[in-house]
């Protein structure tokens, strides 16, 4: 029952950071091992780096997508919890 409680604790925790931050770290770590190296050259640059630098607009979009779905999985975890 203890266990159960620090979950929900946690999730709890979390929706309100993603309510009231951007997840730009976690969104860039899951692009760049989504989506493979950008190579130009001899240079090589981080999908997450290209995409806010050459499309700014579709950067913040997916950061936006990605945190909603982070956050409709967190808050059906919860309501599943809150029912057990």
């Amino acid at each position: 029952m203890n266990e159960h409680i620090e979950r929900i604790t946690e999730i709890q925790d979390r929706i309100i950071y993603l309510e009231n931050n951007d997840n730009t770290d976690d969104y860039n770590d899951f692009l760049d091992e989504s989506c493979s190296e950008i190579v130009i050259g001899n240079l090589r640059y981080a999908p997450s780096e290209v995409l806010k630098s050459v499309d700014p607009t579709a950067y913040r979009c997916g950061i936006n997508d990605y945190n909603d779905d982070e956050l409709n999985e967190l808050n059906d975890e919860l309501r599943s919890l809150e029912w057990a």
